[in-house]
């Protein structure tokens, strides 16, 4: 029995990021094919037929270079986008509060970059501020100090009582 090569896989939503390569940022070629799967979710590991480039599907996301399954980085994702805390995001999701913390870095900083790409040069014709209100500090108990001695005696108060 011959070995028959398994059929090429062909990428059309990813291109290359090579900046060097004729066929750089083109989606939808045939130049950017399936090399082999890697990890638990089977992580594709592409390569560019014109410049031989080899990269990751995650290349360019927060998900890159993480070892967590895709499962999981969505599950604390969604966790920290509803305003969970890391702790109680740690205890609800079992990964760890470093890890939790360093996807927040990561997703953060991605979102911050979409963010300064998409959102730029917006004619705003009208302005609305709302008032927005925060408590910041600690409400003390009024402490009542004595000064001199004891009212009714008169005497001064010592470490004995008074």
């Amino acid at each position: 029995m011959l070995d028959q090569e398994a059929p090429v896989e062909i990428i059309k939503d990813l291109a290359c990021p090579n900046r060097k390569c004729p066929l750089f940022g083109v989606k939808g070629g045939e130049n950017v094919h399936v090399r082999r799967r890697y990890g638990p979710d089977g992580i594709r590991f592409l390569n560019c037929r014109q410049c031989q480039a080899q990269f990751s599907e995650r290349r360019g996301t927060p998900m890159f270079g993480l070892k967590l399954a895709k499962g999981k980085i969505v599950d604390v994702v969604k966790h920290l986008a509803e305003g969970t805390g890391v702790r109680a995001t740690h205890r609800l999701t079992g990964v760890s509060r470093y890890a939790v913390g360093h996807l927040l870095k990561l997703v953060g900083k991605h979102a911050k970059a979409i963010h300064d790409d998409l959102v730029r040069d917006l004619e705003v014709p009208e302005l609305q501020m709302d008032e927005m209100w925060s408590f910041v500090g600690k409400k003390r108990q009024a402490s009542v100090a004595r000064r001199g001695g004891c009212r009714r005696a008169g005497k001064p108060v010592g470490p004995h009582g008074g």
